[in-house]
């Protein structure tokens, strides 16, 4: 293993402004060099539904995870390499262990700049406690903590207490509904955005940010819930809290599923709207 640190539809009724646009979901899955981050991931073994969330002061984080409804999810985030992200997917896809794959990305000859990654792993059968991963040359403020069915991971935070508060807010995974899992992924970010978050977006923590969840049956590319928000100017307005208006919103209006419209917030300023 390389030098590093492991661990064992309708639309929303929102107020109209020049710079809100609607999107498909198929717009935004693109990989992101997120090269600051934190990040919830969780699966509740009872549902089988996967949930993925996370936040950065880079222009657009979403695109840090690989969700396969039904099995898992990786998260390949920091310097956030796309080809260890889709041969993890192969692997998990192929019922091979967290423990094998993990050590496949972090082998020293990998070729994915492992030093440079943060990783996460987690199986929906429940079977492995989730896998993380943190490079040597990743940014500090960095770590991980995980239990089963919820992993956090974060790095160029603006405080260690980021990950542990985060991970405070979401565990235990004994969410009664898909409802009370995302409820939770939110109260999540929030207390990692009240701990700071992302170093750079001094007074804000973030300036993008999202959440999706996958029931076990859906496609891959069309999750139950999918919300994101990016390219707000860093100190301006905190995206996470953008996330949880964005959030409240759909739970208002309970558009089914939530992914037919992707919201996108480029330069979003409401103190102007």
């Amino acid at each position: 293993m390389a030098g590093g640190h492991s661990e064992h539809a309708a639309t929303m009724p929102l107020k109209p402004s020049r710079f809100l646009m609607l999107a498909s979901l198929g717009v935004l899955l693109f990989s992101a060099n997120a090269s600051a981050t934190w990040s919830v991931a969780a699966v509740n073994p009872d549902t089988g539904t996967i949930a993925v969330a996370g936040a950065s002061c880079s222009y657009m984080v979403y695109g840090i995870a690989r969700v396969l409804p039904g099995r898992g999810v990786i998260i390949v985030q920091a310097a956030s390499n796309d080809q260890a992200r889709s041969d993890a997917a192969t692997w998990l896809e192929k019922g091979d262990r967290l423990d094998t794959i993990m050590a496949r990305l972090t082998a020293t000859d990998s070729g994915y700049a492992i030093a440079q990654q943060q990783i996460a792993l987690l199986s929906v059968d429940g079977k492995e406690l989730p896998r993380t991963f943190t490079g040597d040359e990743v940014e500090d403020v960095k770590s991980s903590k995980v239990a089963p069915g919820v992993s956090v991971q974060a790095n160029t935070m603006a405080s260690e207490k980021v990950v542990p508060s985060t991970f405070a807010a979401l565990h235990p995974a004994d969410w009664n509904d898909d409802e009370a899992m995302a409820d939770a992924m939110i109260r999540a970010l929030l207390a990692g955005a009240a701990e700071g978050g992302d170093k750079r977006c001094t007074g804000t923590g973030s300036a993008s940010a999202f959440i999706s969840l996958f029931r076990k049956n859906d496609n891959e590319r069309v999750p139950w819930l999918n919300l994101v928000v990016y390219g707000i100017e860093p100190g301006k307005l905190d995206a996470v809290a953008q996330l949880r208006n964005l959030y409240e919103d759909w739970k208002q209006s309970r558009p089914q599923p939530a992914s037919l419209q992707t919201f996108k917030i480029p330069g979003l300023d409401l103190a102007n709207n």
